[in-house]
C-alpha cells in the first residue's frame, strides 16, 4: 500500500505527489514518546543549493497509510545540516522547551490537576487532557527543576505520563485513559514482535503526606502533627496486575510528598502509582506496516496471533498493550515502518 505524505518546514514542502516548487524528500523519520522530552523529527531532503530552514521555523508533518491523513508531527526547528547535495533538517515538539523553562508560582486549595494545567500554559504549550489530581490546600512552584520536571512531579503523583500528541498538545493521561483502541493482525500488519515480562523495580508504594488535616480536619492542614500514619496511603501490585490498596509487598517504594495534606490524598495518589506501575507489566516493541493513526496513550490488541506462539500466553487475559512510544519512519525502499513501543 502506497503512503501519501505533506511535510511543511517554515516555507519548504514535500509531497509524496511532487508539486512545483516543492522538495524532495530521501528520508524521514518521526518519534513520540512517554519516556523522554517530548516528540522529534529528523528530515533529510534532496537539494544543497536551497537556504537552510532558519531555527525556530515551524514543522508539520502529515501521513497517510490508506486510512485519512494523520498529523503525526508538530513542532519547530532546532537544528540542521547541509551535505554535499542534500538538506537535513532536526526539530522537536513543544514539550522539550518546557525543558528550558524556570518559573516560581503559589496555589492555595486546588486540585494537581489545574496546577499541571496552568504550568504549561504559563510555559507556552498547547494543553491536551490533563487527568484529575488529588486536592491540595497549597503548593509551592520554585525555580529547580525546571518547568518540565515540576509536571513530571506532578504527574507522577497522579500516576499519569506525560507526552505530546502529533497535533503538538501536551496530554498528561493515566493507563485508566486507554486513548484510541486498535486492533493489529498478525501475519498481515505486524513485521516483527519483541516483548516480554518486565522486571518491576517495585511491588508496592507507601506515600506519606504531612499535616494534621486527616486529624484535625482541612482548616488545619498545615498544623504539624507527630503521628503520620492517618495521612500516608498503601497500594500493591501482584503479579497479574490487580492492585491493591492498603497493602504493601515485598519490595515498597516509599514516597514522601509534603503537598499531599490528607490521608485521601495520600492514598489515592498512592492508588495511582501502582495503576500506572501495572500497566508496565509487559514491555517491548513491535514493527508494523505504516501506522500513523497510532498514538502513545492508545491500546493495540494483537489478532490472529496463533495459540501456540509464546507470545499468546503472556497476552492470554485479552489485556491491550498500552501504546507509551511511537516511531515512524519513512524511506524510498522500506516505504512507511512503524514502531511502537510498549
Amino acid at each position: 500500500m502506497s503512503t501519501h505524505y505533506t511535510l511543511r518546514f517554515g516555507s519548504y514542502s514535500a509531497r509524496d505527489k511532487a508539486r512545483d516548487g516543492d522538495r524532495l524528500l530521501l528520508n524521514l523519520t518521526v518519534e513520540q514518546s512517554m519516556d523522554g522530552v517530548g516528540g522529534r523529527c529528523s528530515a533529510e531532503l534532496a537539494g544543497a543549493e536551497f537556504a537552510p530552514v532558519a531555527l525556530g521555523e515551524s514543522v508539520q508533518i502529515e501521513l497517510d497509510a490508506g486510512a485519512g491523513a494523520v498529523t503525526v508531527f508538530t513542532g519547530t526547528v532546532t537544528g540542521g545540516a547541509q551535505t554535499a547535495t542534500t538538506q537535513c533538517i532536526e526539530a522537536q515538539d513543544g514539550l522539550a522547551a518546557l525543558a528550558l523553562q524556570e518559573l516560581e508560582a503559589a496555589y492555595d486549595n486546588v486540585s494537581l490537576d489545574f496546577i499541571i494545567k496552568d504550568l504549561l500554559q504559563q510555559g507556552g504549550a498547547q494543553v491536551g487532557s490533563v487527568c484529575k489530581g488529588p486536592d491540595v490546600p497549597a503548593y509551592a512552584v520554585h525555580r529547580q527543576p525546571r518547568l518540565l520536571g515540576q509536571v513530571w512531579r506532578l504527574a507522577q503523583a497522579c500516576g499519569a505520563d506525560v507526552y505530546s500528541s502529533g497535533d503538538g498538545k501536551v496530554q498528561v493521561t493515566t493507563p485508566d485513559q486507554p486513548g484510541a483502541r486498535h486492533t493489529l493482525r498478525f501475519g498481515e500488519d505486524v513485521r516483527g514482535l519483541a516483548i516480554g515480562a518486565a522486571v518491576l523495580p517495585w511491588d508496592s508504594v507507601e506515600v506519606w503526606g504531612e499535616g494534621a488535616g486527616s486529624a484535625k480536619g482541612s482548616e488545619k492542614s498545615h498544623w504539624l502533627c507527630t503521628d503520620l500514619s492517618g495521612v500516608s496511603g498503601k497500594a500493591a501490585v501482584d503479579d497479574t496486575g490487580v492492585v491493591t490498596v492498603g497493602k504493601l509487598g515485598k519490595r515498597p517504594l516509599r514516597v514522601r510528598d509534603g503537598a499531599l495534606r490528607s490521608g485521601g490524598a495520600a492514598q489515592d495518589s498512592a492508588k495511582a502509582r501502582m495503576t500506572w506501575l501495572a500497566a508496565r507489566r509487559l514491555a517491548g516493541h513491535m514493527d508494523v506496516n505504516g501506522a500513523p493513526a497510532v498514538m502513545p496513550g492508545d491500546s493495540v490488541r494483537i489478532d490472529r496471533l496463533p495459540a501456540s506462539h509464546g507470545m499468546a500466553r503472556l497476552l492470554a487475559d485479552g489485556t491491550p498493550l498500552r501504546v507509551r512510544g511511537v516511531r515512524h519512519w519513512l524511506d524510498r525502499e522500506l516505504g512507511l515502518v512503524t514502531r511502537l513501543h510498549f
